[in-house]
């Protein structure tokens, strides 16, 4: 993608986010975590104290990921605006699957896992782990079209059923204040 976009002053780093603390120690201004990346993480705490760890004194972290609440719901129902619980809030049991497919791989076996979070969650970690959350937005659009949704322009998605009812995703400014 660097040489495709022309960049030079670029590097990448493959690695398992929960030893990465253990293998690199650069600092960077912003720590940016994207879309569906926390779902398939076991340990929060650990995940946001290497956030902090990579974070420079007066750099900050944003994340732009799926809600909670919408998770919840199987995606194949909300298309029909039905709301079917799927997966519990408040479930610790990582859900196992042995097809990735989709966006993460064009591979159609392979061993994974789920695991749900909440916003507290998310928040909390953050915070123990010595950052301090600036804002906290949630919206009724997703960055993603889980299959019959409107576009809303900008990237964004949603279901006019579900608009002002529910969120689907979420964005999360937090600072290195040490």
């Amino acid at each position: 993608m660097a040489e495709e976009l022309g960049v030079k002053n670029i590097s990448f780093i493959e690695c398992d986010i929960m030893k990465l603390a253990e293998m690199h120690q650069e600092k960077y201004d912003i720590v940016f975590t994207s879309e569906g990346a926390i779902d398939w993480l076991p340990d929060l705490k650990k995940w946001t104290k290497t956030v902090k760890q990579l974070l420079h004194k007066g750099g900050y972290f944003y994340i732009l990921d799926s809600h909670p609440f919408f998770l919840m719901f199987d995606e194949t129902e909300l298309r029909n605006e039905k709301l079917v619980l799927k997966y519990p809030y408040f479930l610790k049991k990582p859900d196992y699957s042995d097809d990735i497919g989709g966006y993460a791989s064009e591979a159609k076996a392979g061993e994974n896992y789920f695991w749900m979070y909440t916003i507290s969650e998310v928040i909390n970690s953050l915070i123990e782990a010595g950052l301090k959350i600036e804002y906290l937005h949630e919206s009724d659009k997703l960055f993603f079209d889980l299959g019959g949704m409107a576009n809303s322009g900008y990237g964004e998605y949603h279901y006019p059923f579900f608009d002002t009812k529910m969120p689907f995703q979420f964005s999360l400014k937090a600072a290195h204040s040490d």
